[in-house]
């Protein structure tokens, strides 16, 4: 005589509940440590060129917004990946409330709605067979350069302020009004300003503008940048480690 044998219903859900629980381990949720490319190396399948390097992440960041989450935040995870200041990179994520499980961007992070954003290897780091481009020799014009010249061409403005911008500061969260011209104040200009305005050495101070998340080109306007009632812009200021010639900075 046959015999037939029946588990409870219980353990069947505890199974089922188990390989749900190995899925979602499988992807990194919650919790938040710091930004960081320590450890993280890849291999181009040929050499590639800067050039090839460059054209091949801006066609991920140029497409991948299209697809889903928010501009904003893609806009800000672009400038960390792009920025060798690791500090200044955690500004700019922590400035759009972006969470990193793992602290590696490749295997995911999210936004403060629970959107899921995962860059590519190829967008954080350099290929360790990277080349360089046959004429990339010779481009010697530096950003400080470029602010001297159009801080001169500021400078050379008298005309009194037109506006007054509210400006969030980095290195004491305080807001101050600075006053600009609309016609002519440029960020490098507003950058300028202040460093007067705080009593900060502009030569030894490094001051970064955001505003949304996004960071702010020396020529762009004050005028062009398209301020509502209530919103602030946002100055990363920082220091220069004397004796270091890389982009290290500390975080006054």
């Amino acid at each position: 005589m046959g015999c037939c044998l029946s588990r409870p219903q219980d353990d069947d859900d505890e199974e089922e509940s188990v390989r749900r629980d190995d899925i979602d381990n499988a992807v990194p949720r919650g919790g938040h440590k710091p930004f960081t490319k320590k450890g993280l190396t890849w291999e181009a399948d040929s050499s590639i060129t800067i050039r090839q390097l460059k054209n091949q992440r801006d066609a991920f960041w140029d497409t991948a917004p299209s697809y889903e989450g928010r501009l904003e935040i893609w806009q800000a995870l672009r400038y960390a990946c792009e920025s060798e200041d690791l500090v200044f990179a955690q500004a700019i994520l922590d400035s759009v409330n972006v969470t990193i499980p793992t602290g590696n961007l490749a295997n995911g992070c999210y936004d403060e709605l629970g959107n899921r954003y995962v860059i590519p290897v190829y967008c954080i780091v350099d290929p360790i067979n990277l080349t360089k481009d046959e004429d990339d020799e010779g481009s010697s014009t530096t950003s400080d350069d470029m602010d001297a010249k159009l801080l001169s061409d500021q400078q050379a403005t008298t005309s009194a302020p037109q506006h007054t911008v509210k400006i969030r500061l980095s290195n004491t969260a305080r807001d101050i009004d600075i006053g600009v011209n609309l016609k002519t104040d440029t960020i490098a200009m507003l950058r300028r300003k202040i460093c007067l305005h705080e009593n900060l050495d502009f030569k030894t101070t490094h001051v970064r503008i955001l505003f949304l998340g996004r960071v702010l080109e020396d020529k762009t306007k004050v005028a062009d940048v398209k301020v509502e009632e209530g919103q602030v812009f946002q100055a990363l200021i920082t220091e220069r480690i004397l004796g270091d010639r890389s982009d290290s900075v500390l975080l006054l």
